[in-house]
């Protein structure tokens, strides 16, 4: 008996955890709201009250729809290019330091600076795309740098001495002994690229569709309790895109565990 309690302890741990984690948040939250006593920070009660009326508002789907959209884009061009240019950076060092100054840049920049130039620069349309671009490409290439990186050299000697030719090497080695890296930067980029371009969303204010703009208008008619409510929305749809990366990255190690 004992032995089955603890190997179904190990088995839930993590998501029991995870569950006190968000009872102690919530708990957190609740008491700071009492002690403040202000509608600046309304108490968690009354934020989940106003998920009721954005969850039955088709308005709210469709503002879930662009923002989501506008992330998928511009994460998956970030993602494609920065793995790219990533493995070439990996595996040459001269393209590496030339391509090292921007990266140093776009990773330092504050990303208020680089939300008011692109909006600045580029019709508000167009400017979220680019601003979570920006954001998610340095994060997939030191991602995928750091994972071939960390190759057993053993490996990569081998590779020498055997002439496996460049791409069959990155096809059937570099690219799945990295893949680790590569998930843990993509998910990375998944969280940082919403809260961009919600905040891309909420400076481009009236003008563009998004959770950004419900934000805004919130913000407008001093209704914290909406605005918290929406925050509350895109840290959901956040947490269910880890759990769904995490699901695909466990049957894709199985697929390539049973294909070899």
């Amino acid at each position: 008996m004992k032995e089955k309690i603890k190997a179904a302890y190990q088995r839930f741990k993590a998501p029991l955890f995870i569950i006190l984690g968000v009872i102690a948040f919530i708990l957190a939250w609740w008491l700071l709201s009492l002690i403040l006593n202000t509608s600046l920070l309304p108490s968690p009660l009354k934020v989940f009250l106003s998920l009721g009326p954005l969850l039955k508002d088709s308005y709210t789907y469709i503002s879930i729809g662009w923002t989501l959209l506008r992330l998928f884009i511009s994460v998956v061009v970030g993602f494609i290019l920065g793995s790219f240019l990533g493995i070439l950076g990996a595996l040459n060092k001269a393209f590496y330091n030339f391509l090292r100054p921007l990266i140093i840049v776009l990773r330092t920049l504050p990303t208020a600076t680089i939300i008011y130039l692109i909006i600045a620069l580029t019709r508000t349309v167009v400017a979220p795309f680019i601003i979570v671009f920006l954001i998610v490409f340095p994060i997939c290439y030191e991602a995928i740098i750091t994972g071939i990186k960390s190759i057993d050299e053993n490996i990569i000697m081998a590779l020498k001495v055997d002439g496996t030719k460049t791409f069959r090497a990155i096809y059937r080695i570099y690219l799945p002994l990295a893949w680790p890296n590569l998930i843990l930067g993509l998910v990375s980029s998944l969280g940082l690229g919403m809260k961009v371009c919600i905040m891309a969303e909420v400076l481009a204010g009236d003008n563009i569709p998004g959770l950004g703009r419900m934000i805004y208008l919130s913000y407008m008619n001093v209704d914290m309790d909406n605005i918290l409510a929406i925050s509350l929305i895109a840290i959901i749809l956040i947490g269910l895109t880890d759990i769904a990366i995490h699901y695909a990255k466990k049957l894709l190690k199985q697929y390539t565990t049973k294909n070899g």
